[in-house]
Parts: structure tokens; C-alpha cells; sequence
């Protein structure tokens, strides 16, 4: 499946995720982690691309995604590299 193209303007925003506080919204630019971990984040729907909202900022990192609520810890958050957005 082809990735979407990302504009030049989006590469110099990218953060990572802990630099996000709670309340923060962003989408999901990259993720430098493993096969097996970045498997397990796709399936329950933080895919490239995805927008979130940061609940909970520190060990573990609480994200809503869609309808749904994703724990990470903090290992796997230093390795999401995200685009900051406007909250809604």
C-alpha cells in the first residue's frame, strides 16, 4: 500500500511525542520501533497518519485515538515521531 507523500513544510515539525503535553493533539508522522511494536500500535488504530489527542503525558502515555484509548510507555512514546495540530 503507497504511504502519502509528506510536504516538505510537515518534516520540520515533527516532534516526538514526549515533548507533547495533555490536552495536545497531533498525527502520527513516524514510528521508529520494532516490527512487532509498531504492528501492535497500527492495529489498534495509531497508524501513520492517524490523529490523536494526548490525555495523560508521562509513564505510560495515555492517547485517544478515534473512540478509542491506547496506553504506551514511555520507551515506545520516545520512538513516535508526531506532527503537533490545533486542538478541536
Amino acid at each position: 500500500m503507497p504511504r502519502p507523500s509528506i510536504h516538505p513544510e510537515e518534516s520540520h515539525r515533527t516532534v516526538n511525542l514526549t515533548q507533547l503535553h495533555a490536552g495536545d493533539c497531533g498525527r502520527l508522522h513516524a514510528a521508529e520501533l520494532g516490527h512487532d511494536d509498531a504492528a501492535i500500535l497500527m492495529a489498534l488504530g495509531l497508524a501513520r497518519r492517524s490523529r490523536f489527542r494526548v490525555s495523560k503525558a508521562g509513564d505510560p502515555w495515555i492517547l485517544e485515538v478515534r473512540s478509542t484509548r491506547i496506553g504506551l510507555a514511555d520507551a515506545v512514546a520516545r520512538g513516535l515521531q508526531v506532527i503537533p495540530e490545533p486542538g478541536s
